[in-house]
């Protein structure tokens, strides 16, 4: 079934044109997935998380459910929300979603503003459910770029949004990317400087799987 969007826009969203559209494609076949199980985990974001195809079996035996769609920003996550997350029926989302945004010049308070918002959606959506927001990596392409203060902003502010909210939590991954000294592990990315290697995702792994552990209860 093809989706239907109607033209009310949240704070912040873009408008749906052509240059969204590649999103539409990808979204819609999540519809064409299994169904979750009721009461599970939910990936969902950007490419990090949609380039990690192994999610499932790194993170097994919690039942994750991988919906995330590359080249996202926290515009089209509002924007799919309700195709990506309700029917999923999770108990716990985990986000990772801001990092195009800070590549795309979009300033922190604004990603941390729409992250905000789609928390809402969440909660009004599926009272009960848990949100875990992963921190954005300050990945060499961000160093190289002149972006980590952007990063650190906005994490802190994603930090603010789990202290201040029920049923909203905060995982910082960057020093499990990082060397002593603070600088990114080179080895744990692929040559673009931005997305992790199987290296990388292992790493995010050890850090993830006690997060989700900590904030997801299996129900009965």
């Amino acid at each position: 079934m093809a989706l239907v969007l109607l033209g009310v826009r949240s704070r912040g969203e873009e408008p749906f044109t052509a240059a969204t559209s590649k999103f539409r494609e990808e979204v819609e076949k999540f519809a064409e997935r299994p169904v979750p199980a009721p009461g599970g985990v939910l990936l969902v974001g950007s490419s990090i998380f949609k380039r990690w195809t192994n999610a499932v079996s790194d993170l097994a035996p919690l039942p994750v459910t991988n919906r995330a769609f590359g080249g996202s920003q926290t515009s089209h996550q509002l924007m799919f929300f309700d195709q990506v997350v309700p029917p999923a029926r999770p108990d716990l989302v985990v986000w990772y979603c801001g990092s195009n945004d800070v590549k795309g010049g979009k300033d922190a308070a604004g990603v941390v503003a729409r992250t905000q918002e789609w928390i809402g959606k969440v909660h009004a959506a599926l009272p009960g459910t848990g949100v875990l927001l992963v921190s954005v990596m300050d990945s060499p392409q961000k160093r190289r770029d002149g972006q980590s203060a952007a990063v650190r902003e906005v994490n802190r502010g994603l930090a603010r949004l789990a202290e201040k909210k029920e049923r909203v939590f905060y995982v910082e991954v960057n020093p499990a990317l990082e060397k002593a000294n603070g600088s990114a592990r080179a080895d744990f990315y692929v040559e673009d400087g931005l997305h992790l290697n199987p290296d990388g995702y292992r790493a995010l792994t050890r850090v993830l799987r006690p997060a989700i552990q900590q904030h997801w209860k299996p129900k009965g």
